[in-house]
């Protein structure tokens, strides 16, 4: 029996997790959240979570196994029904961290959807290292990496997500029921998308193979499902920074930087007249400028609303006016 060395599966996991992950926060475009709190997100569904997860379903399983013995009913039960279940109530409960919290982080769905994925990564990290380590041979090691880490890579982040989405809906609404009722809802949406793909699973390997067309179907309906999130995410900042920053021109942005702002495409940070390392900062500053105002105009935010506007309009002013004036000494030196 040959295992694989415990640093080679750490890396091989980490690499797909770490590309999954980067290409989630890729759909919000502008204000892209603090990397301190995807962070402690990620970890927590790295560590408390495994471990409150592995405590609970051992607890639970005692009871099934009693009752139906070793058979394909236990496993379904404690695979196909306890673990979704107990698994997206935990993972669950970091993005709710962030949601009550650190609320003035949490701007919408998008935002769900990039906290609730990042949770769900973490998870799958230590969840498929354990897994993978319980191979015995290079063959076997092989074929549960590609099914667990690559085919199935983006399945924990995915369910978790949608709990994000539930909060992101409750974030925006002025409604009571709505916002009670949407993080409840994300929370069933991932528990049944889960208890699907692991049911699958547990029948495939009962059925010989014959249900594995459910679970790539499953999967080909998750990524159908997060192109359309990064397409829909494009066109709701576009259509926020169109908003809530039209205003703005001539005396805090230029009509250039508007319109470059305002566009969808791929390539419209090219046509900021700004040199391309400082494009990432203004972007943020302006994002985040349409953010408050939003949040001002729809949710009547109290505190210090009016004075971060203020404050993130004058630095806006002042990047404007240090690009003028680099612009003007270049000009003059040539």
């Amino acid at each position: 029996m040959q295992r694989m060395p415990l640093y080679v599966t750490v890396l091989a996991v980490a690499v797909p997790t770490f590309i999954y992950s980067w290409l989630v926060r890729r759909i919000d475009r502008f204000e892209k959240e603090p990397t301190k709190y995807l962070i402690a997100a990620f970890l927590w569904g790295a560590i408390p979570a495994v471990v409150l997860v592995l405590v609970i379903e051992l607890i639970l399983g005692v009871p099934i196994e009693a009752i139906l013995g070793s058979s394909v009913a236990s496993e379904f039960a404690q695979t196909a029904v306890v673990a979704p279940i107990v698994e997206e109530v935990v993972k669950g409960l970091a993005v709710a961290a962030v949601f009550f919290l650190r609320r003035r982080e949490f701007d919408g769905w998008v935002d769900g959807v990039v906290y609730g994925s990042t949770v769900g990564f973490g998870f799958a990290f230590v969840e498929n290292i354990f897994y993978i380590l319980d191979t015995s041979t290079p063959g076997e090691w092989l074929t549960l990496f590609v099914l667990r880490v690559i085919v199935f890579g983006f399945m924990h982040g995915f369910w978790t997500s949608l709990i994000g989405i539930g909060f992101g809906v409750a974030r925006h609404s002025t409604r009571p029921r709505t916002r009670f009722f949407a993080p409840i809802l994300g929370l069933l949406a991932a528990i049944a998308g889960h208890m699907i793909h692991n049911g699958s699973l547990v029948l495939t390997e009962a059925t010989t193979g014959a249900t594995l067309c459910v679970a790539l179907v499953n999967y080909a309906v998750l990524l159908a499902l997060m192109i359309g999130l990064g397409i829909l995410a494009a066109r709701n900042d576009s259509t926020m920074l169109k908003t809530y920053l039209i205003d703005e021109v001539p005396d805090t942005i230029s009509a250039a930087d508007y319109a470059a702002l305002s566009n969808t495409q791929k390539n419209a940070q090219a046509h900021f007249l700004i040199a391309p390392q400082r494009r990432r900062a203004f972007i943020q500053l302006a994002a985040e400028l349409a953010q408050r105002k939003r949040q001002l105009i729809k949710l009547g935010y109290e505190g210090r609303m009016h004075d971060e506007i203020e404050l993130l309009r004058g630095q806006l002013r002042q990047f404007r006016g240090e690009v003028a004036s680099s612009q003007s000494s270049v000009v003059s030196s040539q």
